[in-house]
């Protein structure tokens, strides 16, 4: 439910700002990713993997590395490799829907549908054995105050 919920968002910033505000495609992609990284963390954290520590500057920023790449930067490319392999141009080449609108929405939509389904295979991974792995049992005890390896209060 939060990958659904912050891919909506990421897909509704991304048609907002491209198609009612003008901004460059890749461009406006780049502001929707990093609204949905910074939502998306609170809820992989807390809902997705209940993961048992507090957060920490630390954590978002190895969820930032591992999310900012395959969003920023997948996700960047593929789109600018589909206007290229594709030659959509964002509107130009998607002929069966009937107006330049359309043909631009669709084009836009489907280029960033196929970019997040490379992403989310790697962010899942990602998370799951980098950003959220639980420590070991036989790991030295957690942090103290100051560390981000303090559990949350139950």
């Amino acid at each position: 439910m939060a990958g659904c919920f912050n891919t909506a968002l990421d897909f509704l910033i991304l048609n907002v700002l491209t198609l009612a505000l003008g901004f460059p495609v890749l461009v406006a992609n780049s502001v929707s990713v990093l609204f949905g990284i910074s939502i998306s963390y609170a809820l992989q954290h807390f809902f997705v993997f209940r993961f048992p520590y507090r957060i920490s500057w630390k954590k978002f920023l190895e969820f930032f590395v591992i999310t900012g790449f395959s969003s920023l930067i997948l996700q960047n490319v593929i789109i600018y490799l589909f206007e290229l392999l594709f030659d959509t141009k964002f509107g130009n080449s998607l002929l069966l829907v009937p107006d330049a609108e359309g043909r631009h929405f669709l084009a836009i939509n489907i280029a960033k549908f196929s970019a997040v389904l490379i992403g989310l295979v790697w962010n899942f991974l990602m998370y799951k054995f980098v950003v959220f792995r639980r420590p070991q049992k036989d790991a030295a005890e957690p942090e103290g105050p100051t560390g981000d390896a303090e559990p949350m209060p139950e």
